[in-house]
């Protein structure tokens, strides 16, 4: 199985014109009434950019509560629509809740931010039954996935399913499963079709408007404009005939099935990881969602593996050389991580694979920090994820050193597979833990690692690492080395190219020129020359590279990389890079503060820049958020043939056109296809109604060359709001205040009231809880007989939870709780209610039931209870009179099969039908029962009937979640009597209970 993505990509032509905006005149965002917001700048401005993003009217997220990739639609990068969402965009989600908890106290924002990430881009089962990942219970990690080559064009593809390579061994599944019940594996799927606007739907979670979808499967040289947009759930109802999507990109003997299938972006997962530390720096402790953080750090090592788990290294003669284990493991971030498995009566199968190809920018040693050290405090559950992630930790820091040019920039990556095909490397190719060196790994169109963009986000990374370590103290590690000399080097390339209040001097081709009018080609210490421009910001855009790294031997014997070179080319107004190189600039700077106890000189160049930086950018802000206009070079491919489609092939998509259509063109018989090629608003007619359609295609008619592939009366322009890039610029204000201000929340204050508060009843009883109030010393309970109240006190506790005993049942009773500290204490939080109950009590009788858990996975695709009667009496019962139930929930109804495996009395004996309840309690909307033939016989005093084994599954084999079943208890694994599976002998209740 393949699967493959790609994130943001920009334009190769990205030299935007400068606007200047006037500024706005921005008061002050009173976070709260008990805490006051920091009076400088940058916090002021953190705050502002804060309220705008959250302001519906800016239109930064949908109905359900997620933020879309840009409030424009009518955009194509690696999201192809603007109201799409990624992976990406919910991380930097994560991040500026972290900020708005710092400043404000309030942490509920991050955990809704949260809750929102886990109930619609982690495919997995939040609590609403519905199973995502229904059949990845039965991956066998002994063959992950079938091998099938990638190949350097489109045209090339379906590729092969051919099992060249036989699959490694999975070392990962089994400690996972141990550690969380089930291997459903808790990542984002990358790409979300927010409002359905591709029209595939949700086929596992139908509730959902927002759509699992996927685009890049083919290819280094698929770029966006050349994709084709499908669905993660894919049950052939779109697609060709009985094929679905799948037949684009693989090829198999038979027709492939229909299946669910996600891929994740590593650095997105691992942005997510990185907030969550820096949220418990910060003061947050709530340990539900921080261990929520360490169980996606758990399963991101996935993202550290060879696409089909074959030894690092070995495939260098073009022989690769399947893993056994921790020998598949890169120990870096690589492109992706993907799973998936089967839908249908034949789904009962599922896959994994890794990625063989890891990119520079996708590196995050803060999270694999967090993950591996002590004072990270994120360490995973399962046994050897904290090694794992310091063995990542230290490769990742080698990685970018190695990588560093003579100048400072970092380069492309290193592949396990070359070619994607396991070939032998190239003579004299540059190797690190025999992996080879490329510059633009994992997409050539445009190539990987020329957007700056690919710089300022990694090195940002590193620079906070070189701040954390020096900060405890550790400046003597050979990992303080790597983060200092990597960040320091970098810094004092970028900031020559980089400008406040001036415009930097290029030609026609966008080289930077000195003041001589002479190309800047490199080198260190360049020159550039400049005019006077206030109120403007510019940075580099474009990398051209030449040479090689030389091949790793250790951070010791490393000399640098004196044949490794970098152009720094078109300086640009990319507000969300900026973002992210004033972070890098700031955490640099306080890095050298913290180790040296005052600021280097590079280390006060820094912090000057990034103060002018921020200065500068805040005179863009338009109300919605800091932006500019782009010229966008390459929209003439919206009309381009180009996407293609293998002859014999022709499907529905969910915008209701069929493809590839009536007006495509031939496909190049050189790139090495049989077919035709359509163009982006063939694949996706939809495009044609966005409001900014007609403007795009005018400018096309009018302005687009075809001769001289030139736009002669300029580029079409547009501005945007990307979710991700007013993100890195409000955080960069927070984290410049923070750090440089050394500011923040203001003195201590009055903690705010509890949130999440939660009742629930029992007998005779309700136990509440409710989130920590960050700075709160107790928590006063008060309770009322009327919803509104007047309240009562009924105790003062120092946990986040409380029982309280003192009600009667079948009396409905409405609470709120409040924080207190030295200092005051909040207003009550919201109104809970709740009405204890008594508890049925069971029959008893001489006839009993008996059960041991036959599976201990609550997350698979059968149920497997096993029972005994037990006849305690003193007389013989006639077992065609016996019934027993087993109350379950079915999370998600569908048609159910009983199977009785093994029964001593008689497997023929034993029947079972499924009874839904007419109305759902706790624990139960169905039971199984079970009853007797006449051949069973009776069942003498002081006998049991010996074991019956029964099993039962829903006819699509779609996964249960047993773990809040009535009847299911996974420690009874030897016979106990078990009260919740009642018996009823003549249709009365003898024994047990019923939910």
């Amino acid at each position: 199985m393949i699967s493959r993505k790609s994130v943001f990509r920009k334009s190769v032509s990205m030299v935007m014109s400068a606007i200047l905006v006037l500024p706005l005149t921005l008061g002050l965002f009173q976070a709260g009434p008990d805490r006051a917001s920091a009076a400088t700048p940058e916090s002021t401005r953190f705050l502002q950019l804060y309220k705008q993003l959250k302001d519906p009217a800016s239109g930064y997220f949908s109905k359900e509560g997620i933020p879309y990739h840009s409030v424009e639609t009518l955009m194509s990068e690696a999201p192809d629509y603007g109201h799409l969402t990624t992976s990406e965009a919910y991380s930097y989600w994560m991040w500026l809740e972290v900020l708005y908890g710092h400043y404000t106290g309030d942490w509920g924002h991050l955990e809704s931010a949260w809750d929102n990430m886990e109930k619609y881009i982690i495919p997995v089962n939040e609590g609403d039954g519905k199973e995502e990942q229904p059949t990845m219970s039965n991956y066998n990690p002994n063959s992950p996935a079938t091998y099938a080559a990638e190949y350097s064009q489109p045209d090339q593809y379906p590729s092969r399913l051919s099992g060249q390579y036989g699959g490694g061994k999975d070392p990962l599944d089994s400690e996972l499963k141990a550690t969380y019940g089930n291997n459903q594996t808790y990542l984002m799927h990358w790409l979300l079709d927010v409002d359905n606007w591709y029209g595939f739907g949700n086929l596992l979670n139908p509730s959902h408007t927002a759509a699992y979808v996927n685009t890049f499967q083919r290819g280094e040289q698929e770029s966006v404009w050349e994709a084709v947009p499908h669905p993660s759930q894919d049950n052939q109802k779109f697609g060709k005939p009985n094929e679905g999507f799948m037949s684009l990109f693989t090829k198999e003997n038979n027709a492939p099935a229909q299946q669910w299938r996600y891929t994740n972006a590593t650095d997105a997962d691992a942005r997510a990881v990185q907030a969550m530390y820096w949220a418990k720096e910060l003061g947050y402790d709530n340990s539900v969602y921080l261990d929520k953080a360490k169980k996606m750090g758990d399963f991101l090592r996935y993202g550290m593996y060879d696409k089909y788990f074959q030894k690092t290294g070995s495939a260098s003669n073009g022989s690769p050389i399947a893993g056994t284990g921790k020998d598949a493991s890169l120990y870096l971030m690589a492109w992706y991580t993907a799973w998936g498995g089967g839908l249908g009566q034949s789904g009962n199968w599922a896959w994994r694979i890794g990625a063989s190809h890891a990119h520079q920018g996708y590196q995050n040693v803060v999270a694999a920090y967090a993950l591996s050290d002590q004072d990270g405090g994120l360490i995973p559950n399962s046994p050897t994820a904290g090694q794992d992630w310091a063995t990542s930790l230290k490769r990742q820091l080698e990685f970018y050193t190695w990588l560093q040019s003579d100048e400072g920039a970092i380069a492309g990556g290193a592949t396990n597979s070359w070619d994607g095909a396991y070939k032998a490397y190239p003579s004299g190719t540059s190797t690190f833990y025999g992996m080879a060196y490329t510059g633009a790994p994992v997409y050539n169109d445009p190539p990987s690692n020329n957007w700056f963009g690919m710089q300022a986000w990694p090195v940002e990374r590193v620079a906070e690492l070189y701040y954390i370590l020096a900060k405890k103290g550790d400046t003597s590690s050979e990992q303080f080395k790597m983060a200092k000399q990597v960040t320091e080097n970098w810094i004092a390339w970028s900031k020559s190219y980089v400008f406040a209040n001036e415009r930097p001097v290029t030609d026609a081709q966008g080289y930077y020129l000195d003041a001589q009018g002479k190309r800047i080609l490199g080198g260190k210490n360049p020159k550039v020359a400049t005019t006077v421009a206030k109120g403007e910001f510019w940075l580099p855009s474009n990398l051209e590279w030449s040479g090689k790294p030389e091949t790793w031997s250790g951070f010791a014997n490393h000399k640098g990389n004196t044949n490794l070179h970098v152009v720094t080319k078109n300086p640009g107004q990319d507000a969300g890079v900026l973002g992210s190189y004033v972070k890098a600039l700031t955490f640099f700077a306080a890095g050298t503060k913290a180790e040296k106890g005052d600021y280097s000189e590079l280390g006060k160049e820094a912090k000057d820049l990034s103060k002018a930086l921020l200065d500068a950018a805040w005179g863009y802000n338009d109300g919605i958020g800091i932006t500019t206009k782009e010229a966008r070079e390459d929209y003439y491919r919206y009309f381009t043939k180009e996407v293609y489609i293998p002859s014999g092939w022709s499907g529905k998509t969910g915008q209701g056109n069929t493809i590839p259509g009536t007006d495509a063109t031939p496909s190049d018989p050189s790139k090495g296809g049989n077919g035709t090629y359509s163009s982006y608003s063939d694949i996706r007619p939809n495009i044609t109604k966005d409001p900014q359609w007609s403007y795009l295609k005018d400018k096309y008619t009018t302005s687009w060359n075809k001769q001289t592939k030139k736009w002669d009366k300029g580029a079409p322009e547009f501005t945007y709001h990307r979710f991700w890039s007013q993100v890195d610029m409000a955080t960069a204000y927070a984290e410049y205040d923070r750090l440089i201000n050394g500011s923040g929340p203001t003195e201590p204050t009055a903690p705010k009231a509890p949130a999440n508060v939660k009742a629930n009843a029992g007998d005779a009883q309700v136990t509440l809880t409710w989130s920590k109030a960050t700075g709160a010393d107790s928590y006063t309970v008060k309770r009322s007989t009327t919803s509104g109240g007047p309240y009562t006190t009924v105790a003062t506790v120092t946990d986040s939870t409380y029982k309280d005993t003192g009600v009667v049942n079948e009396t409905s009773y409405y609470y709120v709780a409040s924080a207190t500290n030295s200092l005051g204490t909040s207003p009550d939080s919201a109104e809970v209610s709740a009405k204890p109950t008594a508890a049925p009590i069971p029959a008893t009788g001489d006839v009993i039931a008996q059960y041991r858990v036959g599976d201990t996975n609550p997350g698979d695709n059968q149920i497997r209870p096993l029972f005994r009667i037990v006849n305690k009496g003193k007389e013989a019962v006639d077992l065609k009179n016996v019934k027993l139930r087993y109350y379950y929930t079915v999370d998600g109804d569908k048609s159910q099969e009983f199977h009785c495996d093994y029964a001593q009395l008689g497997s023929s004996n034993v029947q079972g039908r499924f009874v839904k309840l007419d109305k759902a309690v706790t624990g139960a909307d169905y039971y199984l029962e079970i009853s007797f033939g006449a051949g069973a016989g009776s069942l003498a005093a002081g006998e049991n009937t010996g074991d019956i084994q029964i099993r039962m599954n829903k006819t699509d084999w779609s996964n249960y979640n047993e773990s809040d079943d009535f009847s299911y208890d996974p420690t009874k694994t030897s016979y106990t009597d078990w009260g919740k599976a009642p018996l009823y002998i003549n249709d009365k209740r003898v024994w047990g209970l019923e939910p």
